[in-house]
């Protein structure tokens, strides 16, 4: 018995140093998760609405000194964007009316620049920016015709986000809009970090077009995001 105790207060013991070596390392580590808000920039629709997604993961950030740090970490984030009439200029002699919703899922990996300001004690305000890469994983997109059918008797059709756009593999021919899997962008946030807690907002944006679709020149997409979201550090 006396042995069990010893060896529980050796285990206690260890443990405690872990955590203090772990909070003086420039390394902290933390999840998060939050609220997307997304739409996207598109060349040629009508309208594009936002809609809403999520987004969690982990955090990772490196501090150089008491106020400048890099930022990164790895999530799942869902994203997406519903246009009206996209394709417009294609049409001659009539406005289509459907709507293209488009429903993204990605791995992302961001990478900013921080600084770090004090406020008081436990309390500080984290200004950030910086480059990202995403990589799609999944997802759907429905073109909704929003008068009338087509001439099979439907109103909607669906095909794979990332993929080649085949919505009736008998008729492989017949193709709708498409994304590319790689998204490059750039974002800024602000973190208001309370002790061990975080409460962030995040704006980023596409810098390269991920449509996918040759056919048609004037398509364009770029995703953009507004993430409101909460973290805490280890």
């Amino acid at each position: 018995m006396k042995n069990r105790k010893k060896a529980v207060l050796v285990y206690l013991l260890l443990f405690c140093l872990n955590i203090n070596l772990l909070a003086q390392t420039p390394i902290r580590f933390g999840v998060k998760a939050g609220l997307n808000m997304s739409t996207a920039f598109v060349e040629d629709a009508s309208e594009s609405k936002f809609r809403l997604g999520y987004k969690v993961g982990a955090t990772a950030e490196y501090s150089f000194n008491r106020n400048f740090m890099i930022q990164s970490g790895l999530f799942f984030s869902v994203k997406g964007s519903k246009l009206e009439d996209l394709n417009v200029n294609d049409y001659v002699g009539g406005t289509p009316d459907f709507t293209h919703t488009f429903n993204q899922l990605y791995l992302e990996l961001p990478l900013y620049g921080s600084y770090k300001l004090h406020v008081r004690d436990n309390l500080n305000v984290v200004l950030g920016a910086g480059p990202y890469i995403g990589y799609g994983i999944g997802g759907k997109t429905k073109q909704k015709l929003n008068n009338g059918t087509w001439s099979n008797g439907v109103t909607q059709i669906e095909w794979d986000t990332f993929g080649d756009g085949v919505f009736d593999e008998n008729r492989d021919w017949l193709r709708g809009e498409s994304l590319k899997r790689f998204d490059f962008g750039a974002g800024i946030k602000a973190d208001l970090e309370y002790c061990k807690y975080i409460l962030g907002v995040e704006v980023s944006s596409s810098v390269i077009n991920i449509a996918d679709k040759p056919d048609y020149k004037d398509f364009t997409y770029h995703n953009f995001n507004v993430c409101v979201s909460l973290g805490y550090k280890f």
